[in-house]
């Protein structure tokens, strides 16, 4: 997230950050609670009260920004709270999928405390993350009802999601079960659909009208979507010094992004069987391979493609902006946080 877009979501990130600080310190003294504390950056390694960068907080203070545009900060905390715990819920499990060690610099849970304890406090973080609504008190028993099917509803989505992942990894480069339409269907599901629960949560606490609470789902749906494309950019072309990861990492990892998809795509029938053996074969690819794909891709306008299609969603995700029922100079804030999350993709 850029230095601006931390700017302009400043003071919502800071609302979150004290909402969850005082969520953790009312929690029982037990060592579930105190791994989620640590992992959303409350505790150190040795679970003592701590505070710690504990993530970028965008989705919810999205929410928060958004709540306070439509005059309903009050009413959308719980919400922006939900929406951050399950987020977080989700990266822990992630975690343990991937085998990654580290998130934000710490140890991961699983590899502090065991996948055993960290698959139990992740499913307590999401149960966590319904309740937050159901015990909001500015919150009639109504908007309760409406905010928590939406946002149990979006969640769900997220998970079907994270199926679509799994089925998509466990099959071959080239195969009937590996498309476009598949990976994006993935992506909208796995990433767009959270960042459209963060928008489209304050249309149904602020009982907007039916069009306007659809054209902020959109908005989230959209900027989601571009979100994800842009970072299956960055994570192929963009450096180490820009990413803080290694470069080449979703190539080296063989993921199937939309850069491979459309690259297969383009090529011949010998070439693409080629290719996708080379890539589905169980030896790693060495970094060498990787460079040399990459300057096929180059060679086939891989990247200006895909730079051309987030630019075209982004688009969308404005003109979403332009028909809600808000001041210009709000509704420009809304566009500049489009530009600034995707900011990465113009530099690499």
């Amino acid at each position: 997230m850029s230095k601006k877009l931390e700017s302009i979501l400043s003071k919502q990130s800071e609302q979150i950050d004290n909402a969850l600080s005082q969520l953790f310190s009312s929690l029982p003294d037990f060592d579930m609670y105190q791994h989620l504390a640590y992992f959303m950056g409350f505790a150190d390694e040795t679970f003592k009260p701590k505070k710690i960068y504990g993530g970028k907080r965008f989705r919810s203070s999205l929410t928060m920004l958004l709540g306070e545009y439509y005059g309903v900060s009050e009413k959308t905390l719980t919400a922006a709270l939900s929406i951050e715990l399950f987020h977080n819920f989700t990266l822990i499990h992630d975690d343990i999928v991937d085998g990654d060690e580290l998130r934000r610099g710490r140890p991961t849970v699983w590899k502090l405390v065991g996948t055993d304890h960290a698959i139990n406090s992740g499913d307590a973080q999401m149960l966590m993350s319904l309740q937050t609504v159901l015990n909001d008190d500015h919150l009639t028993a109504k908007e309760r009802n409406l905010t928590q099917t939406f946002l149990s509803q979006q969640y769900l989505k997220v998970i079907e999601g994270q199926f679509l992942d799994f089925t998509l990894t466990n099959q071959p480069l080239g195969s009937e079960g590996v498309s476009e339409e598949k990976y994006l269907e993935m992506v909208k599901r796995k990433t767009a659909d959270l960042i459209a629960a963060a928008t489209g949560v304050v249309g149904v606490v602020a009982a907007l009208d039916e069009s306007e609470q659809q054209d902020l789902f959109q908005y989230g749906y959209l900027l989601g979507t571009a979100y994800q494309l842009c970072d299956d950019v960055v994570s192929i072309w963009g450096s180490k010094n820009q990413t803080g990861k290694q470069e080449y990492g979703d190539l080296l990892a063989k993921k199937k992004t939309l850069p491979v998809l459309k690259f297969q795509e383009k090529l011949s029938k010998e070439h693409s069987d080629i290719f996708c053996a080379n890539f589905n074969r169980s030896k790693e690819l060495l970094v060498e391979e990787v460079e040399e794909i990459v300057a096929q891709f180059d060679s086939l306008g891989i990247y200006e493609l895909m730079m051309s299609t987030v630019n075209q969603i982004a688009k969308e995700a404005k003109q979403s902006v332009d028909n809600l029922s808000l001041a210009e100079t709000q509704k420009h804030t809304l566009k500049k946080v489009v530009d600034e999350l995707l900011i990465d993709i113009k530099n690499v």
